[in-house]
């Protein structure tokens, strides 16, 4: 499928105000307006949404980049569709910012660069093209023509191959890029060495593994473990692993505790108890719960009360009952101790602060008194001194006889004094009022402070006194803790007595319980004894034989069990820790087996690539001098047959008068890099000078036009489109009508999708009639662009399809 440009929205772009969109969906798109109308800007508006970027501009302004967008707006927007790209219709966004293009283009870098160099041609680049193609020393190999010569021919891989084989054609080059062939002869006797030296060390591990192995085998056989030769070691320590005695060893263990208590238990039970004996336990028994009995009903009831009176007060105190007579006792003093002691402290705090308080009132009393007499005095001296100090400090200065300044008399008349030292001595007086005014306004102030701070002493501590009703209520409850605390110091006696009957009667009744379960547990301990026997498959205690020999021989059963299996267990250790031994030395040996086999392949390669080295480079010199052949025919080739060929059909059908035709010049040497330069030939045989300086203006524009063409065509058309701004500058009328037919020979014979912009309308309306639809599905798009009163860009299309010639038909 053959790509197509389909449309191209613009908004806010270059010369463009507002939002364009553009149809291209035809073989033949043709562009009118004014200029500044914003033909231009279309063109590189396709460029840029084609490749994000604008090369034709890049080449003017670097900082083209901050100029497209519309003066008035902040942000412009391209939208292109293109239909049959890469077997799709696609279409991509770009945004443009005065500081950069965001967006994916639609073509690839390589078709980008295919677009801009032979696809689109621009404006300013029309002009300057044979420039661009050729540079100021034109023998430069890396010059933009030569490169483009090269990347035209494919030349870059044969002069790559013939510089990389340059070092081929003496040996002596080889020493800098060949190192290793000159170490060679050295490195192999060290690799032969290191392979001698190692297959030692692999017949060592041999042996440790040979010897692991026969000290496993003989663990295996210890624990019972059949395995072939061939089981591997994860599998091997799986079944070893599966085989752990610590369960049993476990059980045993509980077996052998439990068989030592049983035992000690029986020993304690063996001595019978009499009759005598257990008569005596039970009258201890009745003789302490009756003597415990009669201490309750007398003081153990005193202790009740007092410990009721004791609840009205602490409601979390033990009772006696609960805690035992003496520890009830103690709990409750302690907590009655603390109280009373608070009650106490609280009551003379407020004693102390009723004092203080006392104290603050007379020092408030005093220096209020003082304050009132330094607030007279101030006022005193706040009348002499002020204002007027400052005006005879101002009327000084203007005293220079004995006249007064102010009233104008002679003051020599009424004193002897100077009149000049009469007001300084003036000044002087209302100045030291002054000072002690300042004096007694600070002493005023710390007296102030000082009754602020005695008020705010005063305040806390009234704060914190007690209410008279709170006093009273306090100390009543201190006379009552007091009289608490006495009963409980003269109770101390009676409740020591009663705790030591309760221990006793519990003495006693712990006693009678001892003796009656003797028998019960003698006959539990032959219980166990049973049990043992059962789980470890012995045989019972027999009529003739004692507890405790039973017991002993349960015991010496359950050691040997025990040896056995800590025997196996060892014997697993050993055989896991063998294992690991053995994978360990295998990994070893298997690594220096590598190491030799590797290094052998390395000596063998070194070998055969010594023996290799002369032959291959004969052949890299050989190969070198058919390369540079190669190049050599394929330069000449082509100049002649069809790069100069296409361009000199092309210049010769715009410009059929023109005695130049511009042309490649062809390569003097067969070797070296290859170089290229533009210059004229005579029609009727001969070289001219420099295009620039053999033809007029007019045909130096149809060479540019021409070379571009003959650069399109001279390759295959990855990009079937022929974009160009402007073409016909400098064209007369047979130029303008050879270049028309040329067009529409492209368009319609070689499947090329034109795009042309001229701002010139008759140019417009006779191209649109050379160009319009010749047969059927054959179509033309007009394009009228121009401005409305407000500048916005507004676009007239006008779609052309093919129509039968009715007037031939008839």
């Amino acid at each position: 499928m053959t790509p197509l440009l389909r449309s191209i929205t613009v908004t806010n772009f270059r010369s463009i105000k507002g939002l364009v969109t553009v149809p291209l969906d035809a073989p033949v798109v043709l562009i009118h307006g004014q200029n500044g109308a914003g033909k231009t800007s279309i063109l590189s508006a396709i460029e840029l949404g084609l490749t994000s970027q604008v090369p034709s501009l890049a080449r003017l302004d670097r900082d083209y980049i901050s100029h497209l967008v519309h003066k008035e707006a902040d942000e412009g927007r391209i939208t292109a569709t293109v239909d049959g790209l890469n077997g799709a219709s696609r279409s991509a966004e770009i945004a443009v910012t005065r500081t950069g293009v965001s967006g994916n283009a639609l073509l690839s870098l390589e078709q980008a660069h295919f677009y801009s160099e032979r696809c689109y041609l621009a404006q300013a680049t029309l002009g300057r093209l044979l420039e661009i193609y050729e540079d100021k020393d034109t023998r430069k190999s890396d010059s933009t023509l030569t490169k483009f010569v090269k990347d035209l021919l494919g030349l870059d891989h044969l002069d790559a191959l013939i510089e990389g084989l340059h070092d081929a054609g003496d040996i002596r080059r080889l020493r800098g890029t060949l190192p290793a062939y000159w170490d060679v002869r050295e490195t192999i006797p060290t690799l032969e060495n290191d392979i001698s030296t190692e297959t030692t060390e692999r017949a060592r591990l041999d042996n440790e593994i040979q010897t692991v192995n026969d000290r496993l085998l003989s663990k295996l056989a210890e624990l019972g473990v059949q395995s072939p030769s061939a089981t591997p070691d994860t599998e091997l320590s799986e079944i070893i692993e599966n085989r752990q005695e610590e369960p049993e060893l476990q059980r045993l263990a509980r077996i052998r505790r439990d068989i030592i208590a049983t035992r000690d238990q029986w020993r304690t039970v063996q001595s019978p108890v009499d009759t005598v004996e257990r008569d005596n336990a039970e009258r201890a028994v009745a003789h302490a719960n009756a003597s415990l009995e009669t201490w309750r009903s007398s003081t153990g009831v005193a202790l009740e009360n007092l410990s009721a009176r004791l609840n009205e007060f602490f409601s979390d105190l033990p009772s006696p009952q609960s805690a035992g007579p003496e520890r009830a006792r103690t709990a409750a003093l302690q907590t009655l101790i603390a109280e009373l002691e608070r009650c106490v402290a609280v009551l003379a705090r407020d004693a102390e602060d009723t004092g203080r308080l006392e104290t603050l009132d007379q020092g408030l009393g005093r220096a209020r008194a003082r304050a009132a007499v330094l607030d007279e005095q101030i006022a005193g001296h706040a009348a002499q001194a002020g204002t007027l100090a400052q005006v005879l400090a101002e009327i000084l200065p203007h005293v220079h006889s004995e006249d007064c300044p102010v009233c104008g008399r002679d003051f020599s008349e009424t004193s002897t004094e100077p009149l000049r030292a009469h007001v300084s001595n003036r000044i002087a007086a209302l100045t030291e009022s002054a000072g002690r005014l300042q004096a007694l306004t600070r002493e005023r102030t710390d007296a102030s402070r000082t009754v602020a701070d005695a008020e705010r002493q005063r305040a806390a501590i009234a704060a914190r006194l007690l209410a008279a009703a709170a006093r009273d209520e306090l100390k009543s409850r201190r006379a009552r803790l007091e009289e608490l605390h006495r009963a409980l110091t003269d109770i101390a006696p009676a409740a020591s007595s009663g705790e030591q009957l309760i221990a006793a009667a519990a003495a006693a009744s712990q006693r009678l319980s001892e003796l009656r379960s003797y028998d019960q547990r003698a006959m539990a301990i032959r219980e166990s004894a049973a049990r043992f026997a059962q789980e470890l498959g012995l045989e019972p205690v027999g009529e003739a034989e004692g507890v405790e020999a039973a017991l002993q021989r349960f015991e010496a059963n359950v050691s040997a069990r025990e040896a056995t299996l800590i025997a196996h267990q060892s014997a697993r250790r050993e055989a896991l820790s063998d294992i690991r031994e053995r994978r360990s030395l295998t990994a070893k040996r298997s690594a220096i087996a590598n190491a030799i086999a590797e290094k052998e392949g390395r000596a063998d390669r070194l070998r055969t690539a010594k023996e290799k080295a002369d032959g291959r480079i004969a052949q890299a010199r050989e190969l070198g001098r058919r390369a540079r052949e190669a190049r050599t025919n394929i330069v000449r080739r082509v100049f002649n047959d069809s790069l100069n060929a296409v361009w000199r059909d092309l210049f010769v059908r715009l410009a059929p008068d023109e005695p130049f035709v511009p042309a490649f010049a062809l390569p003097e040497g067969q070797g070296g890099p290859v170089e290229a330069a533009l210059e004229t030939l005579y029609r009727s045989g001969g070289k001219g000078g420099n295009p620039r300086a053999m033809l007029s203006a007019g045909n130096l524009n149809t060479a540019a036009l021409t070379l571009f063409l003959a650069l399109h065509l001279s390759v295959g058309p990855t990009l079937p489109w022929l974009v160009i701004d402007d073409p016909v500058q400098s064209m007369d009328e047979v130029h303008i009508a050879q270049f028309a037919a040329l067009l529409r020979t492209l368009s319609k014979q070689h499947g090329r999708q034109v795009i042309i912009a001229v701002h010139e309308k008759p140019l417009f309306d006779y191209l649109a009639l050379e160009l319009s639809p010749a047969f059927q599905d054959d179509r033309l798009i007009t394009i009228e662009m121009g401005r409305t009163a407000s500048g916005a860009t507004v676009v007239n299309y006008e779609p052309l399809i093919w129509k039968p010639d009715t007037a031939i038909a008839a």
